[in-house]
């Protein structure tokens, strides 16, 4: 490739592979590597819990004096984290090493940039990180978060409300270079399903029954709709703790015939009844730990299949459905969850466009090459900076300060 990217070798550095929730890794790793880059993943935990105590306890054993070093680096504010990011990164360094990467690279800003910052500072090479939501947001320990970001050399966030979330988290972003990475949707882009045959309006969310996916306020609108008239039947797949106090809900509400909890399903069959479905609904809150969602893959997913979506204006949602993509309500109000569902309804055209505007957007902003080409140019300006400002005139015109 003319632009050297071919020449570009990262080290990806993970806690472990990734998850069904966390495929817009791969996809993200399957972009760059598309782009020319050369990827090598290196999983930071070897196995369960008393794989990870024996690895700590090996290296306090034969390295204590290494292992303090990688410690103070991180900063003594979080001494637990900090000898497991120890251990972990002495024992990958000789691995990422042989790998003789250009950049190293993490997601979630928690334990696995703490590995990356500790095995890129080891090298000499620069590292960079990706942050999401749960991985700050549940941090208890802002001045460790904030030391660790300052390792980097670039922050990617998936959203600019993320940017907000780590300022009152204590961070001062105006210090830190970021730059907005998405977490990308890959998935197929089907046309829309046509209409099906006049029956129950059929609501579907796909979530862990967990607080900030606000179901209990979708069960709670469900119950204002059937109050109304409306011939309704709302279908939630997956588990999680709050299931039994959700399905307790639908009784007290006596809408239990209309709401159904299908419980863990495979994507398969997640994904067929929500491309049979009139209308997506995630009612996202922030949950009373302070955990938010960032931009649910299943907005995206949604999304894919040009179902309507009715969601809540919170954290990183309000950037991919936008006012046209979709219905934004106030979270924790059901009423009016409710009358975007009634809007939906009484207008299936606006609805369709709406939809369609919605997928239009996740074809372009969204899409892993796009996130791929971000990356790839922030990681090139960081390895040869000469050669960055260099693309940026090509590209603009214009020579850009950096």
């Amino acid at each position: 490739m003319t632009d050297g990217r071919a020449d570009l070798r990262v080290a990806y550095i993970l806690l472990r592979p990734p998850s069904y929730s966390e495929t817009f890794i791969t996809s993200e790793i399957r972009a760059v590597r598309a782009a020319g880059a050369t990827v090598e993943v290196f999983v930071a935990r070897p196995g369960g819990r008393r794989a990870e105590v024996a690895r700590v306890i090996r290296t306090l054993v034969r390295h204590p004096v290494r292992l303090l070093a990688q410690v103070r680096t991180l900063g003594g504010t979080d001494l637990r984290r900090a000898v497991l990011a120890g251990s972990h990164a002495l024992a990958l360094s000789e691995e990422v090493a042989a790998f003789a990467p250009d950049v190293v690279h993490a997601h979630f800003v928690n334990l696995p940039t703490a590995v990356a910052a500790l095995v890129a500072r080891k090298l000499g090479k620069p590292a960079t990180a990706i942050a999401h939501a749960a991985d700050f947001l549940l941090d208890r320990n802002p001045v460790g978060l904030a030391g660790r970001l300052g390792l980097l050399r670039h922050l990617f966030v998936i959203s600019a409300a993320t940017v907000r979330q780590l300022e009152a988290r204590g961070v001062a972003m105006a210090t830190i270079p970021h730059g907005i990475v998405r977490a990308a949707f890959d998935g197929e882009l089907p046309e829309p399903a046509p209409l099906g045959p006049a029956g129950p309006v059929r609501l579907v969310t796909v979530a862990r029954l967990v607080e900030k996916k606000g179901v209990g306020t979708s069960v709670d609108a469900v119950a204002r709709l059937v109050a109304t008239g409306l011939d309704v039947q709302y279908d939630v797949y997956g588990d999680g703790p709050l299931r039994a106090s959700l399905e307790r809900r639908a009784r007290e509400h006596g809408v239990s015939a209309a709401v159904t909890f299908h419980g863990a399903v495979s994507h398969a069959v997640a994904t067929e009844a929500l491309a049979a479905a009139d209308v997506a609904v995630l009612a996202c809150t922030r949950g009373s730990d302070g955990d938010l969602d960032g931009i649910p893959v299943f907005l995206m997913e949604a999304a894919s299949r040009q179902v309507p979506v009715v969601t809540t204006a919170v954290s990183g949602i309000p950037e991919l459905v936008e006012e046209d993509g979709g219905w934004l309500v106030p979270p924790d109000d059901p009423a009016a969850l409710a009358e975007a569902v009634r809007q939906v309804v009484r207008d299936r055209t606006e609805a369709r466009r709406r939809a369609g505007t919605l997928a239009a957007r996740l074809r372009t902003e969204f899409r892993p090459e796009r996130q791929a080409e971000r990356l790839l140019d922030t990681w090139h300006r960081l390895v040869d900076p000469a050669g960055g400002r260099q693309r940026a005139a090509d590209a603009t015109g214009f020579r850009v300060r950096r």
